[in-house]
């Protein structure tokens, strides 16, 4: 079957394509907390979810800089 590999690179440029998207509007900022905090601070208890996009929130709304809303 030829038509295979095909369809596994296409999946992986699409799921390449999502991540990258979800970079760009912020959706895995709470992963790349879940991160940071692993590597720098792994003796303290990370941020639920909701608390941290509620902070992350609230510093937007703080200090709004440029941004397009």
């Amino acid at each position: 079957m030829t038509g295979t590999p095909i369809l596994a690179r296409l999946r992986g440029s699409a799921r390449t394509a999502w991540q990258i998207v979800r970079g760009v509007v912020g959706e895995n900022a709470y992963e790349r907390y879940l991160d940071h905090h692993r590597r720098n601070h792994s003796d303290e208890e990370p941020l639920t979810e909701r608390a941290f996009w509620r902070r992350h929130v609230d510093r937007q709304d703080a200090t709004p800089g440029s941004r397009c809303c």
